[in-house]
This record gives structure tokens, C-alpha cells and sequence, in this order.
């Protein structure tokens, strides 16, 4: 919903609240002499923006490099924590606007799907259909521990205390004795917050990233679901007249915490087996807390047939019914504590091994209450927790498993090998192929005990080896980084039936760089042609659709059009075999990695791909941003659950031929020059290197995994979330952009500038595309890019960042001048207005950082560990004013 200008009031006067409150706490915590420094600096930075720009600017870099280390890093924590409550008060206002639109405050969530429904009905959709739909929907969101949320958790959560207060500020009978309080509260949390340390001072583990997901689960989603599920409800008698069954549930959340080891040594078989029970531990303890409520709650003595014929005659039959269930969970708790001990001894009877032995005793339960006329209380209490068992099951959450493919090929070839058969990395495809499928189908095992094996291929097969023993409804898919080929997907079908998995994972090759997506459709081509594989997965196949790396290998243009391209192809291939095809979107936060609104990301994707299932990462600070709180997260999975129904229903339109005669060729133009800069200028690398924090931003301990895959190498070896995140520290951007103003520029040279306005405004692929590069172009700065050279930068990489910036430039200039006459999206003049207020509290932090690394630089780390904690400070400062970071 479009936010009017009276509307943005209550988040200026939220901002301005905090910010006083912050410079209070500035006053008392260090002196009036430093909070009149961060006045006089931030007066610079706004007049830097506005009035005499050269002469305001020279005045702020001349006092920033004046200031001794100490008052650098007070500087950067000043600005840094601006910009965070900012963040929190525009969070907050987000919900208050949409509770401001609703008809009923209770269901303020679902007006995206109230409004879509009609809409639907015009275009001819029937009741049946949608009712269909939404009972059918399946949107997993799996969550990363991918290293881009760089404030401390402790910090993450005193931001949730201040979104509980603002909300108290808006009840419209507070006495100005509670608004007073609310306000001293506040400034008490804000006071906390400036003297706790903000840098993580240890890397944390796979297992402690993993418990932080867990404490999501258990303090967001785990209230989220039965609201959302209500909401959902409300939405379907509204508009469809009907309630959903009892058994719809659309959210799945899976996790790669714990199970994602690409390129991390840290995760093991024991981290995995460990977060599976943990996982497991943390329903069972929770079930158990609202099952021993509904147990205080139901004391009622009246019940149906069916229930009293299971208690016999006693007086209070659903807390003599439902104090079984408790004890069961209570045994399925002292079960996992006792293997999480080491002591792998099998499940006793009464551990809850199946989700149907804890659901069926609550549905008997909800039903009973219904047939007393007791609606209210099986609605609410009994009602909640079903829909949470329909949601987590026993397990919480599914974990994946992600390994690359290499590895698997290697523990094959030993194993070749080792009996004789010869090396199977020497094979050609069609010979791993056919020993691959005969491997398969074959009864008796291949790999011999007593065969010894290299670490790595040891951490493998002992990975396997715990997935066999771990509940099979606790583990997600077995996906394959790096895939390119038929034999990636089958060697792991192979390794599974040798390491004793009986129910298998289902297998998902991923799809990431340029040359996998476009050969993606033959490989799968050539598995869905083999018989017996079609048959084992029951003709139902996941695929995985790689976003980061894509854009690092070929740029953002370039890569864009290949994924959409896979993606068409993939679906043309699975209707030719009969087989149902679910993409697996691997998006990142950051648009150079595939971020952006879901509702217009699901609605670009092509039609048919998106049919009532979608598959989805939540990485970093994504999750942070939307999921911060129950009410926040409702609201974002109502925009799922809309934006999925809408791109099921009414998908948008095929790209015509010449549109794709277009991408085509402006694809290649794209990737010609983002490669020729990227792979091909001698200069680039240290330039990256010298300009902008890359080689710190290890330091930030932000994750468990290395930012390199292999140890050394250059550029090729980085991931693409440090790539991205460097960039977008210097406010540059490059991997968002970098290829398309040539691109963009060549069309428009060639007379097409009618063509693409008509695909911005007809397609929605390109509308989305151009959408993203605006609203990157808009956090770009030209300014503070140059004066990252001036810092850093001698005379032969200054040549190239003038380079750059002129390419910058030229894309900016493009893109604004095809999208003139077209009607913008209110959100994009929202976030231009929001960048504009942030620019004069994130320049001063980009300064800063550039002259703490002209000092490091020149003296190293050694001559002041202040600086080094400055320059992190500065990092989380600029990510926060950007909004995301890789």
C-alpha cells in the first residue's frame, strides 16, 4: 500500500525521537565538547548535499583527518547507531502502516492477498481454483547462515525491544505519565546499547549459528504461523466464503545451518548430527510448554464419544488425554538430550517418531471441543498449535545437506580404484553413467569396509553415515554446488544407498555459473531419459537456480537472462517427461545477488515456473529484516503466499521474439565488458584489493565459513558475498551494474529505446530488472567512490577508478534517460527519499572508513587495535545505511 505523505509523519517524528534520545546519551556517556564534534560534522555532511558542496566537504574531510584515533571510532559508533535506529523506526512503520489500512487491526497482514482475490475473479479464475491453490501452496523458505548480518545478536534483540516500545507509543490513552515512561525506557535501551561492544570479538561456530536460527524459529515464527494461519483464514471466508481445512499449512522452513559445507571445513558429520537433535530437542520442548498449557486451559468435563471412549469416565477427560501426550514429549526430550550425550541408543516407545502420533490426539481433542459448542477455545489454544505441528513437524526445521560436486567424484574415483575398476574421474560421461545407474540398482555394496580414505573423503561418507541415522522427516535435500553434469546428480544417489540411507534425500543439483545454467536444460534432459531414475524420484524433481555466483561470473545483465532462460527450459523439459519441476531460488539480500521484493521477484520469474511451490533462501540480514518480530513476519509471508497465488493464477506474459532478440544480444555485450574488466584488466584485482575493505572483511567474524573456497587465488576463488559486500562499501556497486550501461547504451544507439520502454511497462522480467538497477544506481555515489581513490589509490588504479566511475556514470545516465516518461513505482521515489535522508549519516562513515585505511595502510594494524575496531564499526555503520551488505 502506497504511503501518502501525512503518513510518513509518524516515522519522521519516530527518527527524530530516537536521534535526540541518541545524542542525549551522547551528552551524558561523552562530554557536550563530542556531541557538539557529531553536530558539526553531520551539519557538513547535509551542506555537502546541498548549498556550496565543494566547500562543505573540503571543510569535513579536513576535520575527519584531523581526529585522533579514539575519537574516529567514537565518531563511527555515533553514526553507525543512527542509522541502526533509523532502520528499527522504519521496520516498526512498516506494520503501522499496514494496521493503518486495515479494516480489522486484527488481519491488517492479508490486504495484499484481500485485494489480489477480486482481481482474479475478473480475469476469470474460478472459486475451486483458488481454494485449490491455496490449500495446495507449498513455499519452503530455507534459512542461511550465509555471512551478511553484521550486527551483534545481542544488539538484534535490544532492536526488538525498542519496536515493542514504539508500539506502546501509538496507543492513542497513554497518560502522559506512560508516554513519559515510554520514553525513559527507551533512552534506557539506547543507553545500553552505546555502551555495549558491537563487534563480534569471536567467529562464530556452525553450531552457534545454528542455535541463533533455532531462537528465530522459537521467538518469531513460532507465534508468526498461528497468526498468519489466521489471517490466511480470514482472508479465504472474506473474499472466497470458505475456511481453509484444518490441515493447510503453506509455510515450510528448512535451514543450511549446520548442513551447508561448500567450502567450509568447520561444518562435520558431528556439527550436523548435532543441530538435527538439537532441533528436534528445542519442538519437543516446545510442544511441550503449549501442550502443558492446554493441560491448565481445558478443564472442561463434557466430551464427545470418541474422546471419552479413550479416557474411560473421568472427570476432566482432556487433561487426563492430553497429560499422555505430555509425557511423551517429555521422553522425546530426555531421548535427544540422551543422543546429543553421545549415546546412540534406539528410540523407546513412547518417543515421538512420527508427526501423525502427535497430531491425531490434538485433532481428536480440537473436534470434541467443537461438538460441545466450545468453538472459541478449540479456535484459539488447540487450533494454534495444530497449525505449528502442520508447520515444523517433529523437527522444527528440515536441514539440508550442501557439499559441491567434486568431492563426491572424488570419493567415487577412490573407490574405483581402490577395486579395481579403474578411475572413474578418467571415465567419459556416458562410462560414469552406466556404471553409476548399474551401481544404483545393484543389491549388494560397493565400498569395502576396510578401505582406507583421505580425510575430506572420510568427512563425507561419516556425513552420510548420519543422515542414515538421524529421523528421516529432520533432513531437507542433498543439494550439489557446482553441478554441470548428469553423473554430479546420480554419484549421490549412489553414495547415499552406500552409506545406509533408507529413506533417500531427494538430490538437487545447483546451478550457478553461466556455462551450468545454459547447459542446465541437457542435463537434466539426459537424467529424466533414464527409466529407472524417473522412477525413483517418483517423477517429482527439484532444481536449484544459482543467483550469486551466476553474477559474479557473468554480471548482473548477463546472468539475469540466463537464469530466466534455464528456468523456461528446465519447465519445457519437465513437461516433455512428465515430471513436476520445483526451483529452488538461491537468492542472495543484495540485488547483485539476486535480492529484491518477492512480490515483484516471483511475478518476474517465467510463467509456469512459479505453479502453487515455490523454494527460496533467506540469507543474513534478510532474515533479520524480515522476520524481526511475529508482526513483521506475518506480514512478509502474506506477501509470499499473494505473490505466489498471483504468479500460479496469473502469470505474467511470454517475452515476445524480438524482447528476446534484444536480452540476447545485449546479454553479450554485458558480459563482454564485465568480463573484459573482471578477468581481463591487469590492474583490476589490486584495485579491488587497495580500494575498497575486501582484505577486512574477514575480520569481521561474521560467519562460520571462509570468504575463499580454496585458500590464495584471486577473484575467481572469492565468494560472491564479500565480493558484493566490498563494493557496496565503497558505494560503487559494480556487481550490480557493471556490463549493463554498455549494454543499455547499444540498444538505444540502435533504436530500440521504444522497444525496451515497452518491455519495462509489458514484461515483468525487465520491469523488475530495471526496478533493481534504479535502486542500486540510487546507493551508488560518484563522490565517495573518488575519494576512496584519493585515500588509497596510486596514479595507475586512480586511472582505472576514474574508468569505472565514467562507467558508473554513463549507466546512470542511460537508465534514467529510457525510464523518463514512464510512470515510477511510489516505493522507488520512497527509497530514493529514504537514501537521501541516510546520505548525510552514511557519508561521514564513508569518509571515516577511507581515512582508517589510508592510516592502516600506511601504519598497519599493529599501531592501533582503536582503529581496527573503528574501521569494523565503519563497515556495519555503511551496511546498515545501505540497507544490506552481500
Amino acid at each position: 500500500m502506497p504511503i501518502q505523505n501525512d503518513e510518513v509523519a509518524p516515522l519522521r517524528e519516530d527518527v527524530r525521537l530516537l536521534g535526540d534520545l541518541l545524542g542525549e546519551t551522547l551528552k551524558t556517556q561523552e562530554g557536550e565538547s563530542f556531541y557538539n564534534l557529531v553536530e558539526k560534522i553531520r551539519f557538513l555532511s547535509k551542506s555537502a548535499r546541498q548549498d556550496n558542496p565543494d566547500e562543505a566537504e573540503a571543510k569535513l574531510l579536513k576535520l575527519i583527518r584531523s581526529l585522533g584515533d579514539e575519537e574516529t571510532l567514537l565518531l563511527a559508533r555515533a553514526f553507525s547507531h543512527f542509522l541502526n535506529l533509523a532502520n528499527m523506526a522504519e521496520s516498526y512503520h512498516l506494520i503501522r502502516t499496514h494496521r493503518n489500512y486495515a479494516d480489522d487491526a486484527l488481519f491488517s497482514q492479508v490486504s495484499p492477498l484481500e485485494q489480489l482475490i477480486p482481481t482474479l475473479f475478473e480475469k476469470g479464475i474460478q472459486k475451486e481454483t483458488l481454494i485449490q491453490t491455496l490449500t495446495g501452496m507449498e513455499i519452503e523458505l530455507v534459512l542461511t547462515a550465509h555471512p551478511t548480518e553484521v550486527k551483534r545478536r545481542t544488539l538484534i534483540q535490544k532492536s526488538g525491544l525498542i519496536s515493542d516500545l514504539l508500539t506502546q507509543r501509538d496507543r492513542l490513552n497513554l497518560t502522559p505519565f506512560e508516554l513519559a515512561k515510554t520514553r525513559e525506557n527507551l533512552g534506557a535501551l539506547i543507553e545500553s546499547i552505546w555502551q555495549t561492544d558491537e563487534i563480534r570479538r569471536v567467529r562464530p561456530t556452525p553450531v552457534e549459528e545454528a542455535r541463533w536460527g533455532l531462537a528465530i524459529i522459537e521467538k518469531v515464527f513460532w507465534h508468526a504461523i498461528p497468526q498468519y494461519m489466521k489471517a490466511l483464514n480470514h482472508a479465504a471466508q472474506k473474499t472466497l466464503g470458505t475456511s481453509l481445512p484444518q490441515t493447510c499449512c503453506p509455510i515450510k522452513i528448512s535451514s543450511w545451518m549446520g548442513g551447508d559445507r561448500d567450502g567450509n571445513p568447520n561444518v562435520t558429520a558431528k556439527v550436523t548430527r548435532e543441530v538435527c537433535l538439537l532441533s528436534r530437542w528445542t519442538a519437543a520442548d516446545l510442544y511441550y510448554k503449549d501442550v502443558d498449557k492446554l493441560v491448565q486451559l481445558l478443564s472442561m468435563k463434557q466430551c464427545n464419544a470418541e474422546l471419552r471412549e479413550l479416557v474411560g469416565d473421568v472427570r476432566e477427560p482432556y487433561r487426563v488425554y492430553l497429560r499422555t501426550v505430555r509425557n511423551r514429549l517429555q521422553q522425546t526430550k530426555a531421548w535427544c538430550r540422551a543422543q546429543l550425550k553421545g549415546q546412540k541408543t534406539p528410540s523407546p516407545e513412547g518417543v515421538y517418531l512420527e508427526v501423525d502420533d502427535l497430531l491425531t490426539p490434538l485433532k481428536i481433542c480440537f473436534q470434541s471441543l467443537k461438538d460441545q459448542k466450545a468453538t472459541s477455545v478449540a479456535d484459539h489454544s488447540l487450533l494454534d498449535l495444530i497449525h505449528r505441528v502442520n508447520c515444523f513437524g517433529l523437527s522444527l526445521i528440515r536441514l539440508d545437506v550442501r557439499q559441491e560436486a567434486p568431492r563426491h567424484k572424488e570419493l567415487i574415483n577412490a573407490i574405483t580404484e581402490y577395486i579395481g575398476l579403474g578411475s572413474y574421474s578418467d571415465w567419459n560421461e556416458t562410462e560414469r553413467l552406466e556404471f553409476l545407474i548399474r551401481e544404483c540398482q545393484n543389491r549388494r555394496p560397493l565400498m569395502p569396509k576396510e578401505m582406507p580414505l583421505t580425510p575430506e573423503q572420510q568427512e563425507l561418507i561419516d556425513t552420510l553415515r548420519v543422515c542414515a541415522d538421524l529421523p528421516a522427516d529432520g533432513l531437507g535435500a542433498y543439494v550439489i554446488s557446482m553441478a554441470s553434469c548428469p553423473s554430479d546428480v546420480l554419484a549421490v544417489r549412489l553414495l547415499q544407498k552406500e552409506a545406509g540411507i533408507k529413506k533417500i534425500m531427494r538430490v538437487v543439483p545447483l546451478f550457478e555459473t553461466l556455462d551450468d545454467l545454459n547447459n542446465s536444460q541437457d542435463v537434466m534432459d539426459q537424467l529424466f531419459s533414464i527409466p529407472w531414475y524417473k522412477a525413483d524420484i517418483q517423477g517429482d524433481q527439484e532444481v536449484m537456480i544459482g543467483y550469486s555466483d551466476s553474477g559474479k561470473d557473468a554480471g548482473k545483465l548477463a546472468a539475469s537472462w540466463a537464469q530466466y532462460k534455464a528456468q523456461e527450459a528446465l519447465l519445457d523439459t519437465a513437461i516433455q517427461h512428465d515430471v513436476r519441476i520445483n526451483l529452488f531460488h538461491g537468492r542472495g539480500g543484495s540485488v547483485g545477488r539476486g535480492g529484491g521484493p518477492v512480490e515483484h521477484a516471483l511475478l518476474a520469474q517465467p510463467p509456469g515456473t512459479v505453479n502453487r511451490r515455490i523454494r527460496v533462501t533467506e540469507q543474513g540480514e534478510v532474515i533479520q529484516q524480515k522476520y524481526s518480530t511475529p508482526e513483521v513476519a506475518v506480514h512478509n509471508l502474506m506477501q509470499y503466499t499473494s505473490a505466489v497465488a498471483e504468479a500460479t493464477l496469473a502469470p505474467p506474459p511470454a517475452p515476445k521474439a524480438e524482447w528476446r532478440d534484444l536480452m540476447e544480444s545485449m546479454s553479450t555485450i554485458s558480459c563482454e565488458e564485465y568480463r573484459g574488466m573482471i578477468r581481463g584488466h591487469e590492474n583490476f584485482v589490486d584495485y579491488f584489493n587497495q580500494v575498497t575493505p575486501a582484505q577486512e572483511l574477514s575480520r569481521l567474524y561474521i560467519g562460520s565459513r571462509p570468504a575463499k573456497r580454496k585458500a590464495g587465488g584471486g577473484i575467481e576463488s572469492l565468494r560472491a558475498i564479500p565480493w558484493v559486500f566490498a563494493w557496496t562499501q565503497i558505494r560503487l556497486m559494480l556487481p550490480a551494474w557493471l556490463g549493463t550501461g554498455s549494454a543499455l547504451n547499444w540498444a538505444v544507439n540502435e533504436g530500440k529505446e521504444p522497444q525496451l520502454q515497452e518491455m519495462i511497462e509489458q514484461w515483468p522480467f525487465f520491469y523488475f530488472f530495471m526496478d533493481m538497477l534504479d535502486m542500486v544506481l540510487s546507493k551508488s555515489d560518484l563522490r565517495v567512490a573518488a575519494y576512496y581513490d584519493e585515500c588509497l589509490a596510486n596514479h595507475e588504479l586512480k586511472v582505472l577508478g576514474t574508468h569505472l566511475r565514467e562507467s558508473l556514470r554513463t549507466t546512470m545516465d542511460v537508465a534514467e534517460h529510457i525510464a523518463k516518461d514512464l510512470p515510477a513505482e511510489e516505493e522507488r521515489q520512497q527509497w530514493r527519499a529514504s537514501i537521501l535522508v541516510r546520505n548525510p549519516y552514511a557519508d561521514p562513515l564513508n569518509f571515516l572508513q577511507g581515512e582508517i585505511l589510508r592510516r592502516i595502510k600506511t601504519k598497519g594494524y599493529q599501531s592501533s587495535d582503536v582503529l581496527e575496531d573503528a574501521l569494523m564499526v565503519t563497515i556495519a555503520g555503511i551496511s546498515a545505511g545501505m540497507k544490506n551488505t552481500g
